[in-house]
């Protein structure tokens, strides 16, 4: 990576991860995007990001690990891909880029089929990472209570599933337990992938206190984030009530999954998660301590062993 100076533009990500306010994030980014460009910078909508780099980049990822897609990247390939799309933006020496994606180490079945954070996460995270053709300055990410990362990221994966790629919530529990997930050893990866830059971490459990700071550390000191515009609406997708998941996964063996899953949406607006119905939790009393008890440790370790810059509720 070349050493940063004025004369290149200054590359932030936001790399989520998925089910931690990511939406809500790039929703107020969005809103305000046309009057932050004016002041040098520039936040791509994460959608233009996925299409044109991240996609791209995975599947560079997969054909290295031999899965045979039936799209495939080169490396030079990815790079005049990678080249052309940040050429595009036109930010000027020293204007920040704010890139968001909360896909950037995975995708939810990733985490739901194999019980870890990411199974893929040490191929692709660095492919996402080298192909920037600018040094990377920062990089901002949440991390999630294990008991309620796996049950967020399961009922996503219930959404975009296919009839045939269903997977039982036993079998996730299972996964998740075996596995013991880490997050300190994901970032562990994260940061050897951006070397020298500056890594940003918060809890998703504290994000209603730190959402102003965590936005406004992605803009930068210069941009004052209590002048943004509210979105028109908000784009995140509430987690799912318990019993719409449980009257989905009944469908299923009873109808089999592509029947059930063609009702999801019904089944889902039946049973809306609110005071009649608590949202999802697939775990036992004593699993989710045990979960719990994980994460708290694995927080201890990264605050007291990692080179982090960790953000706390004043």
């Amino acid at each position: 990576m070349p050493e940063l100076t004025g004369d290149l533009p200054y590359v932030v990500v936001h790399g989520g991860v998925h089910k931690t306010a990511t939406s809500f994030i790039q929703g107020r980014l969005q809103r305000n995007a046309g009057r932050m460009r004016k002041q040098g910078l520039h936040y791509l909508n994460h959608r233009q990001v996925r299409k044109e780099y991240t996609f791209p980049s995975q599947l560079h990822g997969y054909e290295k690990i031999g899965l045979d897609y039936k799209t495939k990247i080169t490396a030079e390939e990815l790079d005049k891909l990678a080249r052309d799309f940040f050429g595009s933006i036109g930010a000027e020496p020293g204007q920040r880029i704010i890139l968001s994606d909360e896909n950037m180490p995975g995708h939810s079945g990733h985490c739901v089929r194999s019980g870890k954070l990411y199974q893929r996460r040490a191929t692709l995270i660095p492919i996402f990472a080298q192909f920037i053709p600018y040094p990377v300055t920062e990089v901002h990410l949440a991390i999630r209570n294990y008991a309620d990362f796996f049950a967020s990221t399961y009922v996503e994966f219930l959404r975009s599933a296919t009839g045939d790629k269903v997977f039982p919530e036993a079998q996730m529990k299972r996964q998740v337990l075996s596995k013991v997930p880490s997050w300190v050893r994901f970032i562990a990866i994260v940061q050897k992938a951006f070397a020298g830059a500056e890594l940003i971490l918060w809890r998703h459990e504290d994000f209603g206190k730190l959402s102003n700071r965590i936005i406004g550390n992605l803009c930068g000191p210069d941009f004052d984030v209590a002048t943004m515009a509210e979105p028109k609406r908000q784009r995140g997708r509430p987690s799912a009530s318990h019993r719409a998941v449980q009257e989905l996964l009944m469908e299923i063996e009873r109808s089999g999954g592509t029947a059930a899953l063609a009702r999801r949406v019904e089944i889902q607006e039946k049973y809306p998660r609110g005071p009649d119905y608590p949202g999802y939790d697939p775990w036992e009393p004593a699993e989710r301590a045990h979960l719990t008890r994980l994460y708290d440790s694995d927080i201890e370790t990264i605050k007291n062993t990692m080179k982090v810059t960790f953000l706390n509720p004043d």
